[in-house]
C-alpha cells in the first residue's frame, strides 16, 4: 500500500469515528474526529496540487491517481458537511455556514452541502439566503419542502410583526397629538380669547365716565414719541373758550383717537 493510499485510509478512519460519534450524541467528539480527517485530507491534496505540506509529519510520497485525487477531495467535502451537522445541533449557524461553504468549494455538487448551509441561513434569519440554496436544490430533494415551508411561515410571521409594529407607532402618534400640552393650552387659549376682547370693551365706558388729566395724555404720546402730537392738544386754541380748563377738552379728544 502506497504511502498517499495509508493516509487516505486513516483520516477516512476518523471521519467515520466522527460519524459513529455524531449518531451517538457526542458532538464534541465527532468535531474533534472530523478536524483530524480533514487534517489528513488536506495534507494529501496540498500535496497533490503542489503545496507546501501542512506538517513535516506528512513528507510527501508516491503520486496519486486520479481516482485517489476525486476521493480526497469528494471526502473532504463530505467532512467539511458533516462539520456543518455538529455545528448546526450546537446552534452555531455562523460557523455551520463557513465550513459548508468549504465543503461546497471541494464538491459543488454536494447536497447536504448546501442544504445544511441553507438550514443555518434560515435559522439565522437569512431567509433570502435560504430560499437562494432552497430553491438551487429543487423540492425534489428530501428536506427540501419542508424547509420551504419553514422559511414562508418565517417571513409571513416577520411581516405581520413588521405591520404590527407600524401600526403601534401610527396609533402612539396619534394619541400624542390628541393628548398632547401644547394643543390643549392653544385650544383654551383660542376659547379664552373673546372672553378678554368682551371684558376690555366693556371697561371702555368707565374710562370715559371718569375725566382724566392732562398727564395721561402726555404719556400717550411719550409712547408714541415718533408722532407728532395733535394740533388740538395745544393750549392756546381753547384761551377764548369758555370752559374754565382744557383737561375735559383734551380728554374728550384723546379718547376719541382710541
Amino acid at each position: 500500500m502506497s504511502g498517499i493510499q495509508e493516509k487516505m485510509t486513516t483520516a477516512l478512519a476518523s471521519k467515520d469515528q466522527g460519524n459513529e460519534a455524531f449518531k451517538n450524541g457526542d458532538i464534541k467528539k465527532a468535531l474533534t474526529q472530523y478536524h483530524l480527517a480533514v487534517l489528513g485530507l488536506s495534507g494529501l491534496d496540498n500535496q497533490m496540487s503542489g503545496m507546501p505540506m501542512m506538517s513535516a509529519m506528512q513528507p510527501q510520497t508516491g503520486v496519486a491517481t486520479d481516482d485517489q485525487k476525486n476521493v480526497i477531495k469528494t471526502n473532504l467535502a463530505v467532512v467539511y458537511s458533516n462539520m456543518g451537522a455538529c455545528h448546526l445541533k450546537n446552534g452555531n449557524y455562523k460557523r455551520a455556514i463557513e465550513v459548508c461553504d468549504t465543503a461546497l468549494k471541494h464538491d459543488p455538487t454536494n447536497v447536504k452541502a448546501k442544504f445544511r448551509r441553507a438550514q443555518a441561513k434560515l435559522a439565522e434569519g437569512n431567509l433570502a439566503g435560504a430560499e437562494a440554496d432552497l430553491n438551487a436544490l429543487g423540492e425534489k430533494v428530501p428536506g427540501v419542502k419542508a424547509e420551504l415551508e419553514k422559511l414562508k411561515k418565517k417571513s409571513k410571521d416577520a411581516e405581520d410583526k413588521q405591520r404590527k409594529t407600524m401600526g403601534g407607532f401610527l396609533s402612539r402618534g396619534r394619541i400624542i397629538s390628541n393628548t398632547d400640552p401644547d394643543h390643549e393650552d392653544a385650544a383654551e387659549s383660542a376659547t379664552s380669547a373673546p372672553t378678554t376682547t368682551t371684558s376690555t370693551t366693556s371697561s371702555t365706558p368707565a374710562v370715559k365716565t371718569t375725566p382724566k388729566s392732562k398727564p395721561t395724555l402726555a404719556s400717550k404720546n411719550s409712547a408714541n414719541s415718533n408722532k407728532k402730537p395733535p394740533k388740538i392738544v395745544r393750549e392756546e386754541e381753547y384761551q377764548t373758550s369758555s370752559w374754565s380748563g382744557t383737561a375735559p377738552k383734551i380728554q374728550e379728544l384723546a379718547d376719541g383717537e382710541e
